[in-house]
C-alpha cells in the first residue's frame, strides 16, 4: 500500500458514519430549527431529503413534468399549480435522450438563465450504476460541484432492472448512499412506468392510482408524494394529460388537474371535457374522420371559427379537442388544405 492509499484510508477511517437509528425527545423536536428551508414545493409535496414519484405510461410526458419541474424551480414559478417555496437546484439523471434529443428539447422549452439551476446527464455508457467505485466518484464530484437540492431519476427501472422485493430495497440504499446526508440532503424524485391499463379500466382518480406503478409495491410505500400522470383521452393525437395526486404524506393531496402540452412542456386546461374523460374508456367521444369530413366537405371555404363551432355541435366535445383535430399539422391534416386561416375538403 503506497503513501496516498494509506492516507485516504485513514481519513476514511476517522469520517464518522451517519448513524442508522436516531432518536429525539419530544422537547428537541419542537426545538428543532432546520438550515434552511426545507420544503422547495406546495403543501410537502417536494421535501428536501423525502423521496417523491412521478409516474405515468410510456410517452404521456413524465420527462416533461421532470424538466419543467426544474424549470419552475430555477425561476420560482408554479408547477403544476403548486407554489415553488424556494428556489431549487436540480439534477437529472436520465438514460433515456442522448445529446442531440436533449439539445433539441432544450432549444423548444428551455428558457435563459437555466445554467446556474439545472444539470442534465446524458445516458451514461454503462448505465446509472450506483454501486460501481467509478460511478460513484463521478456523481459525488458532480454533486459537489452543483449542490443539488432535488434529484431526479428518470427512468426508474434503468436502475432497478427486477421487480423483486430485495432489488428495489438494494436499489434505494445505493441511491441514498450517493447522496449528501444532513441538512445537504436533496430530495429525490423518481420516473416511474405504471403497467399497461386493462381492456375498459378506468383511471380517473383515487388511492388505487398508485398500484399502477410498475414493480414492486416499494415504489408506492416509499415516497411521501406520489402523482400519476393519465392520458386525457383515447385519442393519440390529444395532447392532453390529467395528473392525480393520489398519495401526499405530510401534506394535503392536491385535486386532479387537466393540462396541455405547448412550447413542449405543459399548460392549464380550462375547458377540459371532465364528463367524457370520467367515462369507462369504450364509451368515450373521440374525434374521428367521418366527422372532420361532415365539417367541411362539400362546403367551400369554412373559416377555422366556424369548424370549430361544427364540430362541437357535432361531437358534443370541448372547444380545445376540437380546435386540435383542426390544426394545420394535427392528426387529420392530410384531409384539408389551410388557406388565410379558411379550412377546405382535399
Amino acid at each position: 500500500m503506497n503513501l496516498d492509499e494509506l492516507e485516504k484510508e485513514v481519513i476514511e477511517a476517522e469520517e464518522p458514519r451517519e448513524p442508522r437509528i436516531r432518536v429525539f425527545t419530544p422537547s428537541e423536536l419542537r426545538a428543532y430549527n432546520p438550515a434552511q428551508e426545507p420544503v422547495l414545493v406546495g403543501d410537502n409535496h417536494v421535501t428536501r431529503g423525502e423521496v417523491f414519484v412521478i409516474g405515468g405510461e410510456p410517452g404521456v410526458g413524465k420527462s416533461r413534468l421532470a424538466v419543467s419541474l426544474a424549470i419552475a424551480g430555477a425561476n420560482g414559478s408554479d408547477w403544476q399549480g403548486l407554489k415553488v417555496r424556494d428556489k431549487f437546484r436540480t439534477l437529472i439523471l436520465q438514460t433515456e435522450n442522448g445529446r442531440y434529443r436533449l439539445k433539441n428539447d432544450f432549444d423548444e422549452i428551455a428558457p435563459d438563465g437555466l445554467d446556474d439551476w439545472l444539470r442534465i446527464s446524458e445516458p451514461p455508457p454503462y448505465g446509472l450504476t450506483f454501486n460501481h467505485p467509478e460511478f460513484q466518484e463521478d456523481l459525488a464530484a458532480i454533486i459537489r460541484d452543483f449542490k443539488p437540492h432535488v434529484v431526479l431519476l428518470d427512468p426508474w427501472n434503468a436502475i432497478a432492472k427486477d421487480d423483486r422485493q430485495k432489488e428495489y430495497a438494494e436499489a434505494f440504499d445505493s441511491i441514498r448512499a450517493n447522496l449528501p446526508k444532513g441538512d445537504d440532503k436533496p430530495a429525490l424524485g423518481i420516473v416511474a412506468h405504471t403497467r399497461k391499463p386493462h381492456p375498459g379500466e378506468r383511471r380517473n382518480g383515487g388511492i388505487s392510482l398508485m398500484h399502477t406503478l410498475a414493480g414492486s409495491y416499494m415504489l408506492s410505500s416509499v415516497p411521501r408524494c406520489v402523482w400519476i400522470v393519465v392520458r386525457g383521452s383515447e385519442d393519440e393525437a390529444d395532447e392532453s394529460v390529467v395528473v392525480f395526486n393520489p398519495k401526499n404524506n405530510d401534506g394535503q393531496k392536491s385535486l386532479r388537474s387537466a393540462w396541455v402540452r405547448k412550447n413542449g412542456l405543459f399548460e392549464p386546461l380550462a375547458d377540459f371535457d371532465w364528463k367524457q374523460f370520467d367515462k369507462p374508456p369504450d364509451e368515450r367521444r373521440t374525434i374521428s374522420k367521418e366527422d372532420i369530413e361532415e365539417v367541411l366537405k362539400g362546403q367551400g371555404v369554412v373559416s377555422r371559427s366556424n369548424a370549430v363551432k361544427r364540430l362541437i355541435e357535432l361531437t358534443g366535445l370541448k372547444q380545445s379537442a376540437c380546435f386540435a383535430a383542426l390544426k394545420a399539422d394535427g392528426k387529420f391534416a392530410q384531409f384539408f388544405t389551410v388557406a388565410n386561416d379558411g379550412l377546405t375538403w382535399r
